[in-house]
């Protein structure tokens, strides 16, 4: 009779599978699955119930899974979800109209980024632009 090789759990595949597949540049990986989240916490595959530090900014303004947050989402996924950036839609400048509305005079537009770091690359560009200098001061480690 043949040794049969036992079948590894759900946990040892995700383990196995995250090893396996995913590139981690900085620490470790913590050591829990993360299946749920609402408002503050977050609960791990074995039912442990985490308070959320960690998040970032939206989780830690709005909480997980706020319900008016997953109305408005589900609502306008269900009529679009993405577009190419050089495509608009009325969503899209309903936001850009209302948050200039908030510049004081004469600042009226303003520049939907997705990220920190195209921020900071837009913001040098427009700086070589404005200046029409092409050398920046930047700090180590700031």
């Amino acid at each position: 009779m043949a040794a049969t090789t036992p079948t590894p759990s759900p946990t040892e595949t995700f383990w196995t599978d995250a090893e396996r597949h995913l590139v981690r540049y900085g620490g470790e990986f913590t050591p829990e699955i993360i299946e749920h989240a609402a408002g503050s916490f977050m609960r791990t595959a074995s039912g442990r119930r985490i308070l959320d530090f960690t998040s970032g900014q939206m989780s830690a303004i709005l909480g997980h899974s706020h319900p008016e947050i997953v109305a408005t989402v589900r609502r306008q996924v269900a009529d679009l979800d993405h577009l190419y950036s050089g495509m608009l839609s009325r969503p899209v400048v309903d936001l850009a109209r209302r948050l200039a509305e908030t510049l004081p005079a004469p600042l009226e537009k303003v520049l939907l980024l997705t990220t920190g770091a195209e921020s900071n690359e837009a913001a040098v560009r427009m700086a070589k632009l404005v200046t029409g200098r092409h050398e920046i001061v930047s700090f180590a480690r700031s």
